[in-house]
């Protein structure tokens, strides 16, 4: 009987940090799809109408929609995409 309880608190102990790891992970996971949503809603495509490579901005003209014009500020951190 003795053993059992022994083995039993062993497998506590050794189950909760495992199991407080695996929620971290979630919470995680979720934060981050939260800044990738983020970041697809602050996406703009369009066709480059003006760039000025010593402010680095470029002026973006919505496809489609006439006049929609958004002047863009870019870093050296930004990925570009064709």
């Amino acid at each position: 009987m003795g053993k059992k309880l022994i083995t039993l608190l062993f497998a506590c102990l050794l189950a909760l940090p495992l199991s407080t790891a695996g929620f971290a992970q979630d919470t995680m996971g979720k934060d981050t799809m939260g800044k990738e949503k983020a970041a697809k809603a602050g996406r703009w495509e369009g066709v480059v109408a003006r760039s000025n490579p010593d402010k680095s901005t470029i002026t973006v003209r919505k496809s489609g929609s006439g006049n929609a014009e958004m002047t863009v500020e870019y870093d050296s951190s930004t990925k570009w995409v064709s």
